[in-house]
């Protein structure tokens, strides 16, 4: 169902110029132009997407890009050793529960 306007153009309200309706997205739902140009909009995305990478980054360093290779080798060893006690204790519940499972069983 798409409306029908008296007025084929429309200003744009980032640029101020006037364009034609087909410069414009139209809203799918209210069948209305946006207040944005399709040129504004699309800048307007590009925009506020570089923004959030940026917001984004990363809180702590890639081990892959640090240039001391000391300091590199310590933040593996350690990221190795922080990954071998989170395995284990994954492990430990999984008997537990495993226990806990054969200890119900015998039970019932």
């Amino acid at each position: 169902m798409k409306q029908i306007f008296e007025n084929q153009s429309r200003i744009c309200s980032c640029c101020h110029r006037e364009l034609p309706l087909a410069a414009f997205y139209i809203d799918k739902h209210t069948q209305h132009p946006d207040r944005y140009c399709k040129e504004c909009r699309k800048a307007l995305s590009k925009t506020r997407h570089k923004n959030t990478l940026i917001e984004n980054e990363r809180s702590y360093p890639v081990i892959t890009r640090i240039a001391d290779r000391e300091l590199r080798i310590s933040l593996i060893l350690h990221a190795m050793q922080v990954v071998n006690e989170s395995v284990a204790r994954k492990r430990k519940q999984q008997r537990e529960q495993e226990y806990r499972n054969d200890w119900d069983a015998e039970e019932h």
